[in-house]
This record gives structure tokens, C-alpha cells and sequence, in this order.
């Protein structure tokens, strides 16, 4: 790196009157990053006031992109009931969800998520559960969170599924998933 004195431009740094280094860094989550610089942040909302037997699947999310990794910030869970949530590496055909569509939290991008995402209407069929990424349990009428902080990332292809498992039962009443999620180009970080 070649210091100069001045203002730094075209790649050089540049240095203060007693000559120290004038730095900056990102420090803000990666995610504040790909949504301000790039627009490839979502939110995948999975809304429903369903009925739901313990062991079926509630949500299901697959990266379709072939030139990018998909990161998962955290995910959401929302229930009136008390709930066990499994996550789960998945591999099929998902079926019988709800279509959902992924919002970009930049309002200003015009991209779409390249991703297949499911949830919220009958229990999603056609999978097969892999490795077991993760449990959560909520309390009745509460909200929380499984932060994965990026940790979690979906290659091409590949998907996750989350299971229910009821305390008592099957649930009767609010039962929702978000996912929240951005992007980075294949080698890129």
C-alpha cells in the first residue's frame, strides 16, 4: 500500500496533519450492507392462522439462484400457541404451501429473491427432512427468534424446511414464520 499525503484518491490512503493513517470500516451487519449497496435483501413472510398436527411443515425456503449464496440473518416465529420449531435441511418437491414471495427490504431495488418460498396455508408436503440445523420453543401467545447471523447459508439449491412439534397437540390458532435473508455472489466476502 503506497501512503501519500493529501486526501487519498485512486486507491491511496491518506494521512493527517501529525500523519496517522485516515481509515474507515464497515461495521454495521453484512445485511444493512447487500440491502444498501446491492438491494438483495428479503423478508420471507409466511402469515397463518392454521391448524397444524406436530410434525408437520409450516415453512420452507430454497435457494434457486446457480451464482449466488443465499445468508440467512434470523428467523421469526410467531405463535398463539406453545411450540417446539425444528429446522431442517431439506431436500424434494415442496407442495401444498402457500406460494410466498419474498419482499426486498430495499424499497428502492427492483430485484426479486431467487428463491422458492412456502408456507403459511396447508402443511407443505413432498420433502424429506436432512440434517437438523436448529430447535426453538416459543411460550403461548409469545414471538421470538433464532438469529443465525449469516451463519446459515443455502448454496445453490439447497433448502431448508421448518417443522412444527405442538406442546400439547396439534396448534389452534396464529402460526407464522419470517425469514430474513440476503445475498452474495459465489467466492464473493
Amino acid at each position: 500500500m503506497r501512503i501519500q499525503d493529501g486526501k487519498g484518491k485512486n486507491g491511496d490512503m491518506s494521512v493527517s496533519s501529525v500523519q496517522r493513517g485516515n481509515v474507515s470500516a464497515k461495521t454495521a451487519p453484512r445485511m444493512f450492507y447487500a440491502s444498501r449497496d446491492f438491494g438483495e435483501c428479503f423478508n420471507a413472510i409466511s402469515l397463518g392462522d392454521n391448524d397444524y398436527a406436530p410434525g408437520e411443515y409450516c415453512f420452507y425456503a430454497k435457494n434457486t439462484s446457480s451464482t449466488r449464496n443465499l445468508f440467512v440473518k434470523h428467523i421469526e416465529f410467531h405463535a398463539t400457541d406453545a411450540l417446539e420449531w425444528k429446522i431442517f435441511e431439506a431436500s424434494g418437491t415442496a407442495a401444498g404451501g402457500t406460494v410466498i414471495t419474498p419482499s426486498n427490504l430495499n424499497l428502492g431495488s427492483g430485484i426479486v429473491a431467487e428463491a422458492s418460498c412456502m408456507g403459511g396455508g396447508a402443511a407443505i408436503t413432498g420433502l424429506t427432512a436432512g440434517k437438523l440445523i436448529g430447535t426453538h420453543r416459543n411460550t403461548a401467545l409469545s414471538e421470538s427468534e433464532m438469529n443465525f447471523d449469516g451463519a446459515l447459508i443455502l448454496t445453490p439449491n439447497k433448502a431448508i424446511v421448518v417443522e412444527l412439534e405442538a406442546e400439547a397437540g396439534g396448534t389452534s390458532g396464529i402460526c407464522e414464520v419470517d425469514l430474513f435473508f440476503w445475498y452474495e455472489d459465489l467466492g464473493a466476502g
